[in-house]
């Protein structure tokens, strides 16, 4: 075979090899946007998780002082005076406790979270430069870099270059 189409042969090979380690990365590139993707709608769904927590104590509480307030009407009581206000007031107190703890909780879930895309982020850009990394490892390895070794890819020429020969 002649020599230039053998070369041409290879520079087809790495041309080949080029598109098919862009090709990948590509891919790659939108398993992770995916991935981002899911992480933001984790975070979004677990923000309405913690709003829905908060909607339903809202209503136990108002529920609960609404039944207090009939309970005090009917015994007779002011609801403004005396032990009735120490009961309001402390299921209001338990109320702003718990909705701290409910944020405190989602803030530290959405750090989960956030961290955990970080670190995605950061495994991606990772194996996109291996594979960037072995594509170059695989296109230098192809041509030899000492005088021997171009004397040796001129005696496997005569062989084939590096073909197996008929």
């Amino acid at each position: 075979m002649p020599f230039a189409f053998l070369l041409a042969m290879q520079a087809a090979g790495m041309i080949t090899d080029y598109m098919g380690t862009q090709n990948q990365q590509r891919i790659s590139d939108y398993g992770a946007q995916l991935q981002q993707a899911g992480i933001q709608a984790n975070i979004e769904q677990t923000r309405l998780e913690t709003e829905d927590e908060s909607l339903q104590a809202l209503k136990a509480l108002r529920q609960n002082l609404g039944t207090q307030s009939a309970v005090f009407a009917a015994r007779g009581t002011n609801p403004g005076a005396g032990s009735a206000v120490v009961f309001m007031q402390e299921n209001l107190n338990n109320f702003n406790a718990d909705e701290r703890t409910r944020r405190m909780n989602l803030l530290g879930k959405e750090n989960q979270l956030r961290g955990g895309a970080s670190i995605a982020s950061l495994n991606q850009q990772s194996e996109n430069s291996k594979m960037w990394q072995s594509f170059s490892q695989r296109t230098a390895n192809r041509f030899p870099s000492s005088l021997p070794g171009w004397k040796q890819g001129v005696s496997d020429l005569k062989e084939g270059f590096g073909l197996t020969s008929i």
